[in-house]
């Protein structure tokens, strides 16, 4: 795997309130159920390092803030050495001394708890705390998330610091909320294997399983002499002579997700009992970076909050040898992917908890981001579902390994190039109020993401060039070109409530989720799938019936045929429901043999020329669309526009390329936000009058949105 340090998750997805000055609302009680929010604070804050900042340069800090308008920041999630110097020997007058000072300031704090970063003393006196990586070699201190997601040592005295800050702030009236550790998903490996995991990894099969025998039937351990005889044989899936069991190696990618979340579980019940009245929360990326479940990690708390960085997606197309070109296009889409996910893991609001500010980087720099990006990066975010920004971050780091990390402050303490735009941005969503910033987002579509289906794919791709987030990230672009109304859904989800649910490569699918999706059609859904689907069952065994398995009868299909393509790629012709030019085939053909279904395109070149590539097959009060070809981004587009627009999806406006619109609603009240991610104006037809309750003003027909603008228009 390739080193995957803090800012470099990207590089998987490459393919494409009330008034101005208003301060900070005390925390709402909460009522009920542990964690269940009547409403939440205002969010517009920063990333701050008291730690590392002198502590003569506290109150400026603070008042400086304050003038800015800001409301919050998050503090101490890096600061283990200096709560406790020594095991047990804990030591909070610094942090307690800058959280008095920001709330004399009217500046609420969220503390992060620190075991992301342990200190020295730690990894010295415990060494059997250190993270193994998928190649079998033990990591070594001095950089961060170094550690054991299971060794019982590491959680206890995690837990310890956790538990004695609660104690001495759960009562401080500047502290609002909690952040527990810090990106758990961004390391140099996201999995650990060391013993300490053998362990927990065997203890939870025995947990899901009960019996050996289950076990050996579950993995098909008879193949290579794999069967278990004693529950301290299983292994870990590490290097050997050949590739791992793949129903093996798919469990353990399970067990280290709920090893994470565990940890951070128990985290959250300490807090949850010593701060009843404060939020807690965890910082993190979504889809289609998959490290970690994040629907497991995030079940329990309050909101989800995530962190993004548009900067380093440009950056590293760059170091890929992409053009200047894909990066306007895939960038807005990636991000416009993660807000998606963010906002649809709990159905609610969620909050950036960093949000890129400036130049940054460790060893290299993002690009500079140009007028206006930072306030249009953070108006997405909104946009998507987000209800409140921390910017990363306050200062800039004048030492350690983020010096390159540029803030809202210089490393001289002189402003930022978006120090005043940051300041705009803030006043205008403070004016924009709580009703808006915590309203609903339209949705009528859905894309299905699945954690198995990634994982699984990984262990087998059957294609070297398959890759399961490149596909998802893909299907978004295009079943959402301006990226208006579509949710984030996976195994479990409620898909009742969408018109269609465009699914990729479902290449893991179990008889429960095959009878969700068969409830969605019968009832009216529109269900879009592609190649690979159904090839597996949740245990990674090759199903024992036709493909596609369990939803043969949905697709009104069996494959004749699937093929990996290398060379000679066959073209693909359209029907005139898809009327089209003749399409290209990529790396996958299903070859289709329909019973029931109708055929919307034949692969028209190559040795199934004639055979069905896409069908269509009436079920119920719905249709489910099998795409078998794996068709070019410009294709797909059409396609899955062309099939959105027949199961009733609309626009509220249409907008020009690079322009996203999204609509929030509360009640009666609806906004359509619109936002040009170009550098040159574009013209928007509003089709309507409208008043953009940003400027307060009134705009109709033919309007003109300045490069990196924002408008969010309720009808005047």
């Amino acid at each position: 795997m390739a080193k995957m340090n803090r800012r470099r998750f990207v590089g998987t997805s490459a393919a494409v309130l009330s008034a101005a000055g208003l301060r900070l609302p005390l925390w709402a009680q909460l009522s009920g159920n542990a964690g269940a929010l009547t409403s939440t604070p205002l969010l517009l804050g920063v990333d701050y390092y008291p730690d590392q900042t002198p502590e003569s340069l506290w109150e400026e800090d603070a008042r400086r803030m304050s003038e800015a308008g800001l409301t919050n920041v998050r503090v101490a999630e890096f600061a283990w050495a200096l709560m406790e110097p020594a095991e047990g020997k804990f030591d909070f007058g610094w942090l307690q001394h800058s959280v008095d000072i920001l709330h004399r300031n009217n500046i609420a704090v969220i503390l992060g708890t620190p075991s992301a970063a342990p200190p020295p003393w730690l990894s010295a006196k415990y060494p059997e705390i250190l993270e193994v990586n998928e190649k079998g070699e033990k990591l070594h201190p001095g950089g961060r998330r170094f550690t054991c997601p299971t060794n019982a040592t590491y959680r206890r005295l995690s837990l310890a610091i956790a538990t004695e800050m609660a104690r001495n702030f759960a009562a401080n009236p500047g502290v609002i909320g909690w952040q527990i550790d810090n990106e758990f998903t961004l390391a140099s490996t996201p999995r650990c294997y060391c013993n300490y995991c053998r362990g927990g990894f065997q203890a939870w099969a025995r947990s899901k399983y009960g019996t050996l025998d289950k076990v050996n039937q579950t993995w098909g351990t008879n193949f290579w002499s794999q069967r278990y005889t004693d529950w301290s044989q299983i292994p870990v899936p590490l290097p050997s002579a050949a590739d791992p069991n793949p129903g093996l190696t798919l469990d353990y990618d399970r067990y280290q997700s709920f090893a994470n979340a565990s940890f951070l579980g128990e985290q959250l019940g300490v807090l949850r009992k010593l701060c009843p009245k404060h939020f807690v929360t965890t910082n993190n990326i979504g889809a289609p970076y998959d490290a970690i479940d994040m629907r497991e990690l995030y079940a329990k708390l309050d909101f989800v909050a995530f962190d993004n960085y548009p900067g380093f997606f440009g950056m590293i197309l760059a170091q890929q040898g992409q053009p200047a070109a894909l990066s306007s296009d895939v960038i807005p889409t990636t991000i416009a992917m993660q807000h998606d996910f963010g906002r649809s893991i709990l159905q609610k609001p969620f909050l950036i908890m960093e949000e890129q500010s400036g130049k940054a980087g460790q060893q290299t720099f993002s690009p500079q981001p140009e007028p206006g990006q930072v306030r249009l990066w953070s108006y997405q975010a909104i946009a998507h579902g987000a209800m409140g920004i921390n910017y990363f971050r306050w200062d800039t780091a004048t030492f350690g390994a983020e010096e390159y990390w540029h803030g809202m402050l210089r490393h001289d303490r002189s402003k930022s190039p978006a120090y005043d735009e940051i300041l705009q941005t803030v006043k205008e969503l403070k004016a924009l109020g709580p009703e808006f910033l915590n309203s609903e987002y339209e949705a009528d579509a859905a894309l299905y993401f699945d954690y198995d289906c990634s994982w699984a794919v990984k262990i087998q791709a059957g294609h070297f060039k398959l890759n399961y987030g490149d596909q998802a990230t893909s299907w978004y672009g295009a079943a959402s070109p301006s990226h208006t109304g579509l949710d984030i859904v996976g195994p479990g989800s409620d898909l009742s409530r969408y018109k269609i649910v465009f699914a990729p490569v479902v290449y893991v699918l179990s008889e429960a989720q095959a009878d969700r999706v068969r409830q969605f059609v019968k009832s009216g859904g529109v269900f879009v799938t592609s190649f690979r689907l159904g090839v597996k069952t949740e245990s990674s065994q090759i199903v024992r019936q036709p493909l596609p398995g369990y939803l043969a009868d949905v697709m009104g299909v069996t494959l004749e045929d699937y093929v990996p393509i290398y060379s000679d790629n066959p073209h693909v012709k359209f029907s005139s429901t898809l009327a089209g030019p003749d399409a290209e085939c990529g790396i996958w053909a299903d070859i289709l043999k329909p019973s029931t279904a109708e055929v919307l395109a034949t692969y028209s070149s190559g040795q199934y020329s004639g055979r069905a590539a896409i069908t269509s097959n009436n079920f119920g009060k719905g249709k489910a669309v099998y795409i078998g070809a794996d068709l070019r981004p410009t294709d797909l587009l059409r396609v899955l526009g062309t099939l959105s627009a027949a199961a009733g999806v609309q626009r509220a406006i249409d907008v020009p390329a690079r322009v996203e619109l999204t609509v929030r609603r509360r009640g009666n009240k609806r906004w359509l936000c619109i936002l040009n991610h170009n550098r040159e104006a574009q013209t928007i037809q509003l089709g309507g009058a409208f008043k953009d309750v940003i400027s307060g003003e009134k705009q109709s027909g033919g309007t003109e949105l300045r490069g990196y603008g924002v408008m969010v228009l309720e009808k005047a």
